[in-house]
């Protein structure tokens, strides 16, 4: 595969900010909407992919055979997660998504079916203070505006399996790129690349002498 062409996806993540602005979600807003469902559609496709290179090293008719027990103990010898649905169940957040009168449950399990890192990652139980992408909250605030199954059917049409991690850093790049530049008209903020605050800051501290005082910039 190529950067190119994954970057046919970043007309498809922008149409789920279309349903954002049409529930009358702020601008400003939209990453913390959208980041906790890009790095969910970043994992699975790592699971999927993850899968498919193990059928190949072991033989899907031999991998069917494994007894289940034996078979979450191959996975998670691989160090990169576990999900009830996705290995156990055959189903990813496009087969959850076909069903709109089970899909609130099962996408509900589906998450609650990987392993306790990743739950923590995406915020799947995040409480007060224990927020990280806060998936959770994401999730029930867009059931409240119901748009919950169209933003997330919008998402599930994404297949990053076919691409690696710097074609898909790529795509990232370019998204966070656009909300900096939304950021900046809505908010007055600008998008300062990360080489340049490093060179900003390396420029500063050769100016300052040592002390024990906090200085703040």
């Amino acid at each position: 595969m190529s950067v190119n062409n994954i970057l046919q996806y970043e007309s498809t993540i922008w149409a789920t900010a279309d349903l954002l602005r049409g529930s009358g979600i702020k601008e400003s807003e939209w990453p913390s909407y959208m980041m906790p469902f890009f790095a969910l559609l970043m994992i699975e496709s790592r699971l999927v992919r993850m899968f498919d290179d193990l059928k190949t090293e072991v033989g899907e008719d031999a991998l069917a055979a494994i007894a289940p027990s034996d078979l979450i103990e191959l996975i998670q010898d691989k160090g990169q997660g576990y999900n009830v649905y996705i290995f156990e169940k055959k189903q990813t957040l496009k087969d959850i998504c076909k069903n709109d009168k089970s899909f609130e449950i099962d996408f509900e399990a589906y998450l609650r079916g990987f392993d306790g890192e990743t739950r923590d990652l995406l915020g799947v139980d995040a409480t007060e203070g224990e927020k990280f992408l806060d998936i959770k909250g994401v999730i029930t605030k867009l059931k409240s505006k119901k748009v919950l199954l169209g933003y997330t059917k919008e998402w599930s049409s994404i297949d990053l399996k076919p691409f690696n991690n710097s074609e898909i850093t790529t795509l990232e790049e370019h998204i966070k790129r656009r909300w900096a530049d939304i950021s900046a008209e809505t908010a007055g903020e600008q998008y300062t690349p990360d080489d340049v605050i490093g060179l900003i800051a390396e420029i500063i501290a050769s100016k300052i002498e040592d002390s024990d005082k906090l200085l703040k910039l």
